[in-house]
């Protein structure tokens, strides 16, 4: 009987609290301040940005802008996570600055 409860109650948080698998779509690569938004069905993980230097050679710091909000590299005193970020579907991404470079990878939910 202990067993069956076990059993059932496994299946149960199996069933009712998965939330679908992940299946790699394609690389990205973006750079500058365009918006770009998460389709429906879709996760981007942001694994690497970059910056680019300007014509002085002076260093541009390559904060994203993710929903409205700016972040920033630690190095610069900001917020951006050292790791990846996972964006959900509707999610919107852009760069601060023209020299911002930032790499994505989109992967399908599959329920």
């Amino acid at each position: 009987m202990r067993n069956l409860f076990l059993l059932v109650s496994v299946l149960f948080n199996y069933v009712v609290f998965s939330q679908g698998n992940l299946q790699f779509n394609q690389a990205l690569l973006f750079s500058g301040p365009a918006i770009n938004t998460v389709p429906a069905g879709k996760i981007w993980k942001v694994e690497n940005t970059a910056q680019s230097y300007n014509s002085t050679g002076s260093a541009l710091y390559s904060s994203l802008v993710i929903n409205g909000q700016n972040w920033f590299p630690q190095g610069s005193g900001g917020s951006l996570p050292t790791g990846p970020i996972w964006l959900p579907a509707g999610s919107t991404i852009s760069g601060y600055h023209t020299t911002t470079h930032f790499n994505i990878i989109e992967f399908n939910i599959i329920p």
